[in-house]
């Protein structure tokens, strides 16, 4: 309260005193109400100045007087006892007003000095310190309390029941593990439903699952499959990743076996899988399938087997299910070759085996023979397809060549090229790489042919070099070596290599090549002008000054397989041709077969599959083998094109 608000108390006793007065002693004169307004009349009585009045004078004055006063109500008069008892009621207000009004005061007084004289009580917070303070100071509770909580802690580290309570409170999971096999073959059991902790997953084609956001504690392991018991035990899931390792389910349903090989070698397959409806498992390293089917299944159902790289193949499920079936198995990609069968050059596709042959590309009758090339990508299902059936001509009537790129999978083509030449050097990765020779350019250009890298997914081009003419280019692994001619240059040429990009261009050699010739899997054998160099592939390597023209000049077309671990190459003994496979890793050959006629092009099916071509006077045909073994076999009677083979001159 401000001090206005204190001193309102004695205002109102000193108004309670002056009212009581006025009722004792009636109004002043100065409040005696007016005749005419009611209001107190105020009468002005002067005083008499100058020499008295005597005789006629006074006698006028008087008169005077008495027609201007007005006459006043004359007042009763009061006796001494009347005067005396109001006298002692007024002295009796006085002194009632006066003691409450000092017993209000005295109480104020009081009030402050009680306040001026008690503490103010402390905040939470200084409650809080005062407390830890005390506690602080005294070392028996200090001592107490610290035990008390090291002993809670310990009871909550050692009982599962009340960490995994108040983890689980405060949001804390694990995560938790395992791989599921079938206890008949020990191999993995893939779709498999595993249960725990209010998590719910299936396994991989690992027999493997991992379930993440586990609540902690014990809870019930639960592993169900279709066909085989089901599995179930306690297990406690803690903080972490909590790995439960294997678990084998008995089978209870039918089990059918199936022996899954390659096509060619007769090697076994490991990792196809074998499904029908829910059933599914994966063959062990022996190629051996066991099929588990729950026996209220119809035993006629389709099985499907399938394996990376291979053809998917159907077969059904016997009465019998002791007696094992033998599965082979064939390359998913084809074979693509040309054949003038219906009296023109068509594009056809088909599986190694014969089967599922389709036209690709119907001819046009355009086509010429010797221009067609076939280059198919290292992975994917396109084939470059170089040819003359649009029937297009230069302003001189000269045919021109066209570079499409067909794909396999829906049979379009997409046209990238045009130019009177066009030479297919290979792929690296989705990128094309070919030289054309600018069509309608003179002779005398300086940049007459272009050294070109389409990606065909992008459809980005770069032009990597140019040149009235290259002496030579070599596709090697992932760079392109090339050799532009001095022919109209105004610079000194040299001998240069680049990536698929054109981005990390790089000079070997300042003077102009000649030959590039690929005498080994890691060798380059280089002529400039009468001197020979070696050059070793590889990055930022100088090449060597031979002391004379190597013993063999043979150039050598390595073709490396998906993976890139082995490369193929042919060479010409006795008058045959020697298929030839490279291990990369091994750094050695091995011959796979020799045969008359046995020459390029050759292409990789997968990782161990490969096709050659066998041209005679007899036959032209197309062959596959794998190089792990077995005989090589006939696909079917083509008609000779080239493929990625030496770089020839324009």
């Amino acid at each position: 309260m401000s001090g206005k608000n204190e001193e309102l108390p004695e205002a109102a006793n000193q108004k309670e005193l002056e009212d009581k007065l006025k009722d004792l002693l009636g109004p002043t004169a100065d409040e005696a109400p007016s005749s005419l307004t009611g209001e107190p009349a105020k009468v002005d009585v002067p005083e008499p100045s100058g020499p008295p009045l005597v005789g006629d004078q006074a006698e006028t004055s008087k008169a005077v007087d008495e027609k201007t006063e007005p006459e006043l109500p004359v007042e009763p008069t009061k006796t001494d006892n009347e005067e005396a008892s109001e006298d002692m009621q007024t002295e009796d207000a006085v002194d009632d007003i006066v003691e409450k009004e000092g017993d209000t005061v005295l109480a104020a007084e009081d009030k402050e000095l009680e306040k001026a004289f008690t503490p103010d009580k402390p905040g939470f917070i200084a409650k809080c310190k005062r407390f830890l303070r005390n506690w602080w100071n005294n070392k028996r509770a200090r001592y107490i309390t610290l035990a008390a909580l090291a002993a809670a802690v310990m009871a909550f580290a050692i009982i599962p029941v009340t960490r995994y309570f108040f983890l689980n409170t405060v949001g804390v999971r694990g995560s938790t593990s395992v791989t599921v096999l079938d206890d008949s073959t020990q191999l993995p059991l893939k779709n498999v439903t595993v249960s725990v902790g209010g998590q719910q997953g299936l396994t991989n084609q690992d027999g493997q699952v991992t379930l993440t956001s586990v609540k902690l504690g014990t809870s019930n392991l639960v592993i169900q499959k279709r066909a085989f018991a089901t599995y179930q035990t306690k297990t406690t899931i803690g903080w972490g990743s909590n790995p439960l390792g294997n678990v084998a389910l008995k089978a209870t349903g039918s089990q059918y076996v199936f022996i899954v090989k390659d096509y060619l070698s007769g090697q076994p397959i490991e990792k196809a899988e074998a499904s029908s409806g829910e059933a599914d498992a994966v063959s062990d390293k022996n190629g051996k399938i066991t099929l588990t089917v729950d026996s209220s299944d119809n035993a006629s159902d389709d099985v499907k087997i399938s394996a990376q790289t291979y053809r998917d193949e159907t077969v059904k499920l016997g009465a019998d299910t002791k007696t094992e079936q033998t599965v082979s198995m064939v390359p998913a990609r084809k074979d693509v070759f040309i054949s003038k069968r219906s009296g023109k050059f068509d594009l056809y596709k088909v599986d190694i085996d014969g089967k599922n042959e389709q036209l690709v590309l119907a001819g046009t009758g355009n086509e010429q023979q010797d221009t067609m090339v076939l280059v198919s990508h290292p992975t994917d299902e396109v084939v470059a397809y170089a040819s003359t059936r649009e029937n297009s001509r230069n302003s001189d009537g000269f045919l021109l060549t066209t570079l499409d790129l067909v794909s396999l999978t829906d049979n379009s083509v997409k046209k990238v090229a045009q130019s009177e030449r066009i030479q297919i050097l290979g792929w690296i990765g989705d990128n094309l790489i070919y030289v054309k020779v600018a069509a309608g350019a003179s002779a005398a250009n300086p940049k007459r042919q272009r050294l070109i890298s389409y990606d065909y997914k992008s459809g980005i081009e770069h032009e990597l070099a140019s040149s009235n003419y290259f002496n030579d280019v070599a596709l090697v692994g992932d760079s392109v070596y090339y050799a532009p001619s001095s022919a109209y240059q105004t610079g000194t040429p040299g001998f240069y290599k680049t990536d698929a990009s054109g981005a990390t261009k790089q000079t070997i050699i300042n003077q102009e090549v000649s030959n590039i010739l690929r005498t080994a899997y890691d060798t380059l054998t280089i002529s400039v002008g009468n001197d020979w160099y070696e050059y070793k592939i590889g990055a930022n390597n100088k090449p060597t000054k031979l002391s004379g023209a190597p013993a063999d000049i043979t150039n050598r077309i390595y073709i490396n397989s998906p993976d890139k671990s082995h490369s193929l190459w042919v060479d010409n003994r006795d008058g045959k041709g020697v298929l030839i496979s490279y291990d990369a890793v091994g750094k050695t050959d091995k011959t796979l077969r020799t045969q008359a006629g046995l020459n390029n092009p050759l292409r990789w099916l997968n990782d161990s599959t490969a096709i050659f071509r066998i041209h005679t006077d007899q036959e032209t045909a197309d062959y596959a083998i794998n190089i792990n073994g077995g005989d090589a076999k006939k696909i079917e009677d083509v008609t000779n094109t080239s493929g990625i083979d030496q770089w020839y001159y324009y």
